[in-house]
């Protein structure tokens, strides 16, 4: 009798704890997967977790985030966010990796800033970039931000950092008076620590490393990812260079080994006087 009641508790707390977990999940048919993914990657970092494992979801296909976090009087909080998109909706669910747990502190606290994020990301976008690094200088202004980790695979699909390559976000605009040449052969970066410079990888080289790397324990009969599937995302995403007159913009991706670095530094060239001119931006 007393088994069959402790069952009955069990699952009476089991049904209670997915009920008020229930009140946090966040189904949005105004957000596309993309942004989902993007948001949920933000909100889990925005909330002290480091990201462990991210596969983004798609169309059709689930994708599970998770993180931890070191809390004092317990080892860690593990977080994990659960993310569905179908065409017309997506559809997230977190709730906090401990056993039989009704703490609410990790669910509460995700359904938080994914709304606020969500809610508000044309105002958030126009105070990070009113807020952000870079460079300005007589008008132009440089933007220069490693993308770390696993944060990659919102651009890429897949972690680039385990093949040895460090993608570098690259935005540059042109709020001067001045015709320049943008060349993004001539960005480099400087390690930390170091007076050297750090030229960018062969992407040919760099593609092979990372679809090594991505091929690694998976199960026999997955080919995984090619590299040359590889290679061609990263030129799709690759920085181009040209001229870029009086308000116009470029962004994109450059290449570097990982490492530790402490800053940046680009070059335009002034297409009247054929003077160059260099950007130093810090990390």
């Amino acid at each position: 009798m007393r088994s069959r009641l402790a069952v009955v508790i069990v699952l009476s707390a089991l049904v209670a704890c997915a009920s008020m977990h229930s009140q946090y999940n966040v189904r949005r048919s105004n957000l596309s997967c993309d942004e989902a993914n993007r948001y949920a990657f933000q909100s889990m970092k925005s909330l002290g977790y480091t990201v462990t494992s991210f596969e983004p979801a798609a169309v059709g296909r689930a994708g599970i985030l998770r993180g931890t976090k070191s809390v004092e009087g317990r080892s860690s909080q593990d977080g994990v966010v659960r993310i569905r998109c179908d065409a017309s909706e997506v559809f997230l669910e977190a709730e906090d990796q401990q056993l039989l747990s009704q703490d609410l502190t990790f669910t509460r606290g995700f359904y938080l800033a994914f709304t606020g994020i969500a809610d508000h990301a044309a105002a958030g976008n126009a105070y990070a970039e009113q807020q952000s690094g870079g460079t300005t200088e007589g008008g132009v202004k440089f933007k220069i931000q490693p993308q770390l980790a696993l944060e990659t695979k919102l651009d890429f699909g897949e972690d680039l950092a385990a093949g040895g390559v460090l993608a570098v976000k690259v935005n540059v605009q042109n709020g001067s008076k001045v015709t320049y040449t943008l060349d993004p052969a001539g960005i480099e970066l400087r390690p930390r620590g170091g007076s050297g410079k750090i030229t960018q990888l062969d992407l040919g080289a760099a593609a092979a490393a990372v679809a090594r790397a991505a091929k690694e324990g998976l199960d026999a009969g997955i080919a995984g990812p090619t590299a040359q599937s590889i290679e061609d995302t990263l030129r799709k995403r690759a920085l181009t260079g040209g001229t870029l007159k009086p308000g116009d913009s470029a962004e994109g991706f450059v290449y570097f080994p990982v490492g530790s670095y402490a800053r940046a530094r680009a070059t335009l060239v002034d297409v009247e006087s054929q003077e160059s001119e260099g950007f130093l931006v810090e990390f």
